[in-house]
């Protein structure tokens, strides 16, 4: 049973471990502003996530890029995004109250082009 679905931003490009470690703080500032992004979206009201019941097993979350305009479809792969999308995880699992170590699957798909590129996440809760 899908729980929630929420739609969070595109994360920074500078997320991306592919990419030069010059100017690890300006990484480390993206990466604590997008987690503070994502959080306050699952907090927005009318799109609040509700924490789970103790014991609830996350049977699944998926991810759907939809990446911007901008953005060759070759120029980010399933890895890259994954690693980039850490923050975005780390806020949703706060969001839950269930560690992501405690996830059983993670699943991402493409999805189609949007304006300013966004995550769909979906989170699928067991009976």
């Amino acid at each position: 049973m899908i729980v929630a679905r929420i739609i969070l931003p595109w994360p920074p490009s500078n997320l991306s471990p592919n990419g030069s470690q010059k100017g690890l703080r300006g990484k480390r500032a993206s990466a604590r502003a997008y987690k503070a992004t994502c959080a306050a979206i699952m907090r927005e009201k009318g799109r609040a996530v509700q924490k789970l019941p103790a014991g609830a097993v996350v049977e699944r979350v998926t991810l759907t890029y939809c990446p911007p305009p901008r953005v060759r479809l070759n120029g980010y792969d399933f890895d890259n995004m994954g690693k980039r999308m850490k923050q975005g995880l780390d806020a949703l699992a706060e969001a839950i109250g269930v560690d992501d170590g405690e996830w059983l699957e993670l699943l991402q798909k493409r999805g189609e082009r949007c304006r300013d590129g966004a995550v769909i996440v979906e989170i699928e809760v067991g009976e």
